[in-house]
């Protein structure tokens, strides 16, 4: 006989019960319903939103999602007089981020404030709703300004005292505060399903206020006003435990533009001036610039096979991006890639629990849009750290005992001196100077007083940067 295992999910009609006692439970405790007008002109206060052109401000962009096959995905301008609110009022699928935006498109390039820090907990209950009203009302859990039913979970709006400029050296610490309060609201007790928490980002859009919820058309998302209260980062740092995000970024001003001239350059930065102006050479990039690497396509195979064994629902459709990451990092081609995800789509959809959340065909070809934006940005920006949230896959670092690359080094450069001292045998690099790119270049110039670096490029096929690092002037000094 086989064993008893309890249900981890509520199926679609005792969804649609709990959403009713849902309602009454906060019409009982004395919770007000606001209209969706009223919730989106408290959110974004008037005159915070573009009034003429050219003023100078942002713009609500709301999206309405189309499934694939069953018409066209639209986003809408909502300007200061909410006018345009109504084409998403009673949508099937309509998204609003707090988030004004420049532009007409709801893209992190054109995000411009964020007016609130939105928490969604999915899986929420009857008894799971009473314990975060009674965790808001003891203190254990910071109280939102606004609680709103969005069918199956609530989202925790926490309105911002003032707006934040959303400059690009900001993004990470946003990003990393708000998966600590995400972690810190969605547990065992708000939760059905604790162990699934959805990491969304900043820019993350949630159902309009007054549009449909998954339930349907009888079950719209409806908001709650909970308090007065608007906060700041810091209010909301603080009511995480132990909580070690440096804000102090947010207050760092973002870098300008130089206004130095190219011929001001050329006297203040001579050195600057003839690698980058006189040889062109090109401009390095770091990691977190965009640069990328080529790796083994070993890693690439491996991911499959996580793929296979590992990922759960809540992780298919970013394991299919993390496919596409890992595809751009070892040199896979793109058609390769988009056939091994559609490959995956038959396995994707078997892992399917609520018959609310199937995976299809719409879903891989969803993900697969990662791979026409920038390419670089995809295979660095998707770290260890952000495929293991997303996938909820347990990726290994590598092995340095938890110490950063530097103190690793450290380590082991200090082991190999002790070895030395005990008269172990000690494996040692190449030496400086024998068969490297630098006594190659040194030798050549010996050979060839008068030469230049163009010939000396030629006649070794080294880098022209190798040959630049390497190359002595006439006083024998590095340039």
């Amino acid at each position: 006989m086989a064993k008893y295992t309890k249900r981890r999910d509520k199926r679609g009609y005792e969804w649609k019960s709990a959403y009713r006692e849902k309602e009454a439970l906060m019409l009982e405790r004395g919770y007000p319903e606001v209209s969706p007008h009223d919730f989106y002109r408290e959110l974004f206060p008037a005159g915070c939103l573009q009034q003429e052109s050219e003023d100078g401000k942002g713009n609500i962009i709301a999206t309405q999602i189309r499934p694939s096959g069953k018409g066209r995905t639209r986003q809408w301008v909502i300007d200061d007089s909410l006018k345009m609110l109504d084409k998403v009022i009673g949508d099937r699928f309509g998204l609003i981020p707090p988030i004004s935006f420049y532009g007409k498109s709801h893209t992190k390039e054109n995000a411009h404030e964020l007016f609130a820090v939105v928490v969604d907990v999915d899986y929420v209950g009857k008894q799971q709703l009473k314990n975060l009203l009674k965790q808001f009302g003891n203190g254990v859990q910071l109280r939102p300004t606004y609680l709103v039913s969005s069918g199956k979970g609530v989202h925790l709006y926490y309105f911002l005292q003032e707006p934040v400029q959303l400059y690009r050296n900001r993004e990470e610490v946003l990003a990393e505060l708000k998966e600590a309060f995400i972690r810190r609201l969605w547990n065992d007790t708000s939760s059905i399903r604790p162990d699934s928490p959805d990491i969304t980002g900043i820019y993350q859009g949630f159902r309009c206020v007054g549009s449909q919820s998954k339930l349907g058309a009888d079950f719209p998302v409806k908001a709650y006003k909970l308090s007065e209260n608007r906060y700041t980062l810091e209010d909301i740092k603080a009511s995480i435990p132990s909580c070690k995000v440096d804000l102090a970024p947010l207050y760092e001003k973002p870098r300008r533009k130089s206004t130095v001239t190219l011929e001001e350059a050329k006297e203040l930065y001579p050195e600057w001036y003839e690698k980058r102006i006189v040889q062109g050479e090109p401009k390095q990039k770091s990691k977190k610039q965009g640069g990328t690497w080529v790796c083994n396509e070993a890693l690439y195979e491996w991911w499959k096979r996580k793929i296979t064994e590992e990922v759960k629902a809540g992780g298919r459709y970013f394991s299919i991006m993390a496919l596409c990451s890992y595809g751009l990092k070892c040199g896979i081609s793109e058609y390769k890639i988009r056939r091994d995800a559609y490959a995956f789509l038959d396995h994707l959809e078997s892992l399917t629990e609520d018959e609310d959340n199937h995976f299809s065909r719409a879903d891989v070809k969803d993900a697969l849009r990662a791979l026409k934006g920038d390419r670089k940005r995809l295979s660095t920006i998707a770290s260890r750290e952000w495929i293991e949230d997303n996938t909820k896959v347990t990726i290994p670092a590598n092995k340095r005992n938890y110490r950063k690359q530097k103190d690793h080094i450290k380590v082991m450069n200090t082991m190999k001196a002790l070895k030395k001292q005990l008269g172990e045998e000690v494996r040692e690099g190449r030496p400086k100077g024998s068969g490297t790119a630098e006594h190659t270049v040194r030798e050549w110039q010996e050979r060839h007083q008068t030469g230049r670096k163009a010939d000396c490029i030629r006649d070794t096929g080294l880098a022209k940067h190798t040959v630049y690092k390497w190359w002595k002037d006439i006083n024998n000094e590095n340039i």
